[in-house]
């Protein structure tokens, strides 16, 4: 952890003796815990055991924000039980995890338990703060439960807005290239959000009415946490580990699909090809970490400027492949042109390394082909697009060109 830069170092440190102090102090200021709290409490942190060992074989997917459904059991004490243990609550458990599973960066199991601690001690805080006509140890019946469920999930999102925030601070500060939408507001994240809150509000809710029914919720968390997990390894099996694209085999693979669908139904489909205009020179010449960022920077361009339907993957060092549905041949080169134009416009600041600071102006050239008689196979579409490619770089730099239709003439569009 030392040899991480300020203020990244800085910050971890602060967010952990925060917590360490958090904890500190509420369990100075503690006054009663009964002998049913404190079973209540371990009994808790052994389904939280359980957990991490039902899935302990199963390797997570690093450099994602991983959602382990931990905190499923950490709201469940955190409106159950005083907030002192809510503030404890994940120091047994990180630290049985870390002696059982003995992967990853210890410094950065440590924070994110940090996190944890604080956020959903704030919302045992606020929970037990409230009135007790509105909330209490019970959920009571009638209108009153629906209260007391609606509060207990307003606390949930409270906690999950302080733990996704602190984390995204160090992610920022890590890299501050990171597309932070893509961790944490694209849609299998916010769905899995959702559905683990609705988990520990369910949770939280059995707890409350009689704790012995927690053993009923057990199961199905540990089913659910192992699908997570696969999920998590189908999902990075098809994506490109350097820009956050489908990765070739699956662009090839789901292309497949929409063109056979396309095919079938008579609707038009396009493929783009688009090739960054003397990136060799710049690999060469500035270094792998400068070439990464210019290919993370360039994914993200095309993925903010493309549909979420249209398919995009990296298919070469340099080249990009894009599958656009429901797109003839005019739409197709429209769409291309305004890639290529967005691309020349924006600079692209380098921020690590010894090119700090330094901007790029990157262009791209694209070959564009549309499905049409002649081209009855993905294969031959894809060979099409390509052959567009080498005359669009043939003829210049920043071009696009669109291959003919049979009788239609070339379309070359230069910068």
């Amino acid at each position: 952890m030392w040899r991480l830069k300020s203020p990244l170092r800085e910050y971890i440190v602060g967010v952990t003796l925060l917590a360490v102090a958090a904890a500190v102090v509420s369990l100075v200021r503690l006054r009663h815990l009964s002998l049913q709290d404190v079973a209540i409490f371990v009994a808790l942190l052994g389904c939280g055991v359980i957990a991490i060992e039902s899935t302990r074989g199963v390797r997570e997917v690093q450099g994602t924000v991983r959602r382990d459904l931990q905190t499923v059991w950490y709201l469940a004490i955190a409106i159950t039980l005083p907030p002192v243990c809510a503030f404890l609550a994940p120091v047994p458990l990180a630290a049985y995890k870390l002696w059982r599973v003995r992967r990853g960066f210890v410094y950065r199991q440590v924070f994110s338990n940090a996190t944890i601690s604080i956020a959903y001690g704030c919302a045992s805080l606020l929970f037990h703060a409230l009135p007790r006509g509105l909330a209490g140890p019970s959920p009571g019946t009638d209108t009153h439960i629906l209260r007391w469920t609606g509060l207990v999930a307003c606390c949930g999102a409270l906690a999950w807005f302080i733990n996704n925030g602190l984390l995204l601070v160090a992610i920022k500060l890590a890299a501050t290239g990171a597309r932070l939408r893509d961790l944490f507001t694209n849609r299998e994240a916010i769905t899995s959000d959702l559905l683990e809150l609705s988990l520990a509000v369910s949770l939280s809710l059995v707890v409350a009415m009689n704790p012995v029914l927690m053993v009923l919720a057990l199961p199905s968390l540990v089913f659910y946490r192992r699908y997570l997990l696969h999920s998590q390894h189908v999902a990075h099996v098809r994506i490109d580990s350097k820009t956050g694209l489908l990765n070739a085999g699956t662009w090839q693979r789901e292309a497949e699909v929409e063109f056979f669908r396309a095919l079938h139904a008579g609707t038009p489909l396009a493929v783009a090809l688009v090739d960054i205009d003397h990136f060799k020179d710049v690999d060469e010449t500035a270094g792998h970490l400068v070439r990464d960022q210019l290919l993370r920077d360039i994914a993200g361009m095309l993925k903010d400027q493309l549909p979420s339907q249209d398919l995009i993957g990296r298919f070469g060092h340099e080249e990009f492949a894009i599958l656009l549905p429901q797109t003839d041949r005019l739409q197709a080169q429209r769409i291309s042109e305004r890639l290529r134009d967005h691309i020349a416009g924006e600079p692209i600041a380098i921020e690590s390394g010894n090119q700090a600071g330094f901007v790029f102006r990157l262009t791209v050239s694209i070959g564009v082909a549309v499905l049409n008689e002649s081209r009855r196979a993905l294969a031959e579409l894809i060979g099409a697009a390509d052959s567009a490619l080498d005359q669009a770089r043939s003829t210049g730099w920043s071009k696009v060109y669109v291959s003919p239709d049979g009788s239609d003439d070339d379309d070359v569009m230069g910068a």
